[in-house]
């Protein structure tokens, strides 16, 4: 077990992350949209972090791989500081609209997709994404909304753990005997341009009976985002004009989960069955076949 310092990128992962939970709910709904008995797939995670999608892809699916992309040299040092690049897992430091590894799902998640700040570049980032999948391949992008998405403030959180899917977190060591709380800050919002500027801080403290272990630590803005907040409707507009052939929504959470942990969710039918501030995946499939005879456009 790593006895290596904490850091933001652990803190991170375990407060505002459920890569296993997520990585389920990608393959479930990659699976409703291809032939059955599809062979394992190809996941492209686009502004990866520290790339723990891509590691909880690749143990949830011992055949599958993942390419792991961000611009962010520090967040490819903590993803390979957590080993995550091996032989089935590849990390890529560059530009997510500049790349050509084929894959058959791209997940933007943690919001990313609000780093392209206008209609004309979240476009061409779409249409680059569509370009790099698979037929019946998907991009997969979660977003935030409700009749409170530009109001500013804080909202405090406590780490709890494990958190859902019940599975163990393989960084809970790392806070063992810390109260972790975890804030979240919409610094500034403004409706009328749909930017925002958020901003992350922990505090994690030694608990009440702690005794020895792991040494605090507290951050203030471990990670701020200036983002333009795209609602669900013009995200899937964008995504149309891209060239993807049907958009759907998802809740985040499965609807039902086997007792061997597969994941079973359909898409939203009732807008008004998501409750007010949601947090949803939009997903975006391109075609099962190619319209260009022989070749995939």
């Amino acid at each position: 077990m790593s006895t290596r310092p904490l850091d933001k990128h652990d803190l991170y992962e375990l407060c505002a992350q459920s890569p296993m939970r997520d990585a389920r709910l990608i393959r479930s709904i990659l699976d409703a949209g291809r032939r059955a008995g599809a062979s394992a797939a190809v996941l492209g995670e686009d502004f990866c972090g520290s790339a723990a999608l891509s590691e909880a892809w690749c143990q949830l699916h011992p055949k599958g791989r993942a390419i792991a992309v961000d611009i962010d040299p520090e967040a490819l040092k903590a993803a390979r500081l957590r080993g995550r690049e091996h032989a089935r897992l590849t990390l890529v430091r560059g530009d997510a609209s500049r790349q050509t590894s084929r894959v058959d799902a791209i997940a933007v998640l943690n919001f990313s997709i609000c780093e392209w700040h206008t209609r004309a570049a979240l476009v061409r980032y779409l249409r680059s994404a569509r370009a790099r999948l698979n037929p019946g391949g998907m991009i997969v992008c979660d977003l935030y909304g409700g009749s409170d998405a530009f109001s500013t403030g804080m909202i405090d959180q406590t780490l709890r753990l494990p958190r859902p899917p019940l599975e163990p977190h393989p960084l809970a060591h790392l806070v063992r005997g810390l109260k972790v709380v975890y804030s979240w800050e919409q610094r500034r919002a403004d409706p009328f341009s749909g930017r925002v500027v958020n901003a992350m801080h922990f505090d994690a403290r030694p608990s009440s009976s702690r005794r020895g272990g792991t040494p605090g630590l507290a951050i203030i803005d471990a990670f701020v985002y200036d983002w333009r907040l795209w609602s669900v409707p013009e995200l899937q507009e964008a995504m149309l004009e891209a060239g993807f052939a049907t958009t759907e929504v998802y809740p985040r959470m499965p609807d039902a989960v086997d007792s061997e942990g597969r994941v079973y969710v359909a898409p939203v039918e009732d807008p008004a069955s998501i409750a007010d501030g949601y947090n949803v995946f939009v997903v975006g499939r391109r075609e099962r076949r190619s319209t260009a005879r022989g070749h995939a456009r």
